[in-house]
């Protein structure tokens, strides 16, 4: 098992380590009681959200009586995980970056922006300019070289599914310039022609839906460890859901967003028409 990022190995290790505690029968509290903290910080290891020392691996290891090749993966995964990240985004989006960088399947619903995955670089540029005044840390060029790494897998990754569900003010907002739109646009409908990719609008004539004025994306992870992760994406901070209940509200949102847009070729129709309309 390689790790392509700190951020990764966290959530690998982290998986790792919930895997070998269940199979030995250990409970949360076993572990906390063994590396003398609170339960909580167990629950963080488990789920990516904090690194662990090389100490309290092994003890971790012993307890759970990992076999000497899992041990070696526990380990480098661990050594990897307290390396500085490479990724030049802010550290509360670093678990999400990490997180799509390994999902199978990601489902986003997006009220103002085009989902980052399928921004153009200068529509992305323009986005991130008119932020940074808020965003005083964001580097809108750091943004825009992040942004093509990440997006380069909707091409690479055919085995990734994305489904993008968007208001049609994602479309009518003119980010950038007619021109920057325009050409965005025209970027949406080449995606959408791909196999893996799913794109819909949900036009202002629906009227209300189950997600007014609320962005997010569902993730589902299947390696090394089957996992579902719903992220709200925020200005200056993100949150992620993991719990049973969250996971399957918002799966159900999703369905009903789907099944209230336009479908897709009544959606690429929209897209046509708004370029008409910027040219």
């Amino acid at each position: 098992m390689t790790a392509s990022s700190p951020p990764v190995a966290r959530l690998q290790l982290g998986q790792l380590l919930r895997e070998l505690r269940e199979k030995s029968g250990k409970t949360q509290d076993a572990a906390a009681e063994v590396l003398e903290c609170q339960k909580p910080k167990i629950s963080k290891i488990e789920t990516g959200k904090a690194t662990i020392s090389a100490g309290d691996v092994r003890l971790l290891i012993d307890l759970y009586g990992a076999n000497a090749k899992t041990s070696k993966t526990v380990i480098q995964l661990a050594r990897e995980a307290r390396k500085r990240s490479p990724l030049r985004v802010p550290d509360w989006a670093q678990r999400y970056v990490a997180l799509e960088s390994i999902a199978s399947a990601i489902q986003s619903y997006e009220t103002e922006l085009v989902p980052g995955l399928m921004q153009t670089e200068e529509y992305t540029r323009a986005a991130a300019q008119a932020a940074a005044p808020v965003q005083g840390s964001a580097d809108p060029e750091q943004m825009v070289a992040v942004r093509a790494e990440r997006r380069a897998r909707l091409h690479n990754d055919k085995s990734m599914r994305f489904s993008a569900v968007v208001n049609e003010a994602v479309l009518r907002r003119c980010v950038g310039g007619p021109d920057v739109m325009a050409d965005q646009l025209r970027h949406l409908r080449e995606l959408a022609e791909l196999p893996n990719i799913t794109f819909q609008v949900i036009p202002f004539s629906t009227g209300a839906h189950a997600a007014m004025g609320a962005s997010f994306h569902f993730l589902e992870i299947r390696k090394p460890a089957s996992a579902k992760v719903v992220y709200l994406d925020g200005l200056t901070s993100g949150d992620y859901l993991d719990g049973a209940a969250a996971v399957s509200q918002y799966s159900l949102i999703f369905e009903r967003l789907r099944s209230t847009a336009t479908d897709e070729t009544g959606s690429l129709d929209m897209l046509e028409q708004v370029i008409r309309d910027l040219a």
